[in-house]
């Protein structure tokens, strides 16, 4: 069963942020980027247990070839996933639990 996927407005930020950094380092490397990333967010959608609890309900999955982290939790009742930040993994995941907080 596939779960409807669901991006806070923030996170669509963080990719367009990330997007552009990608292509001033290296023409089209955005575009590969954010591919990377829809490709990680659909397979999230269709296995979205297949990633461990980091904090509370809050799970992390990595982007292949980017050193980048998806943070989601799933709701069971909505078939849904909800994805609450795409950071790099250099920076705290403490941003991520700050905006779990906020919704709760």
């Amino acid at each position: 069963m596939s779960y409807k996927v669901k991006l806070l407005p923030i996170v669509q930020a963080e990719l367009r942020e990330a997007k552009k950094w990608y292509n001033e380092q290296r023409l089209s490397l955005g575009e590969e980027f954010k591919e990377e990333v829809n490709r990680e967010i659909d397979y999230i959608g269709k296995h979205p247990k297949l990633y461990q609890c980091k904090f509370k309900d809050l799970r992390q999955s990595l982007v292949p070839r980017f050193p980048y982290a998806i943070f989601y939790m799933i709701e069971e009742k909505k078939s849904q996933v909800i994805v609450f930040g795409l950071l790099h993994t250099s920076r705290n995941p403490e941003i991520i639990r700050k905006r779990l907080r906020k919704k709760s």
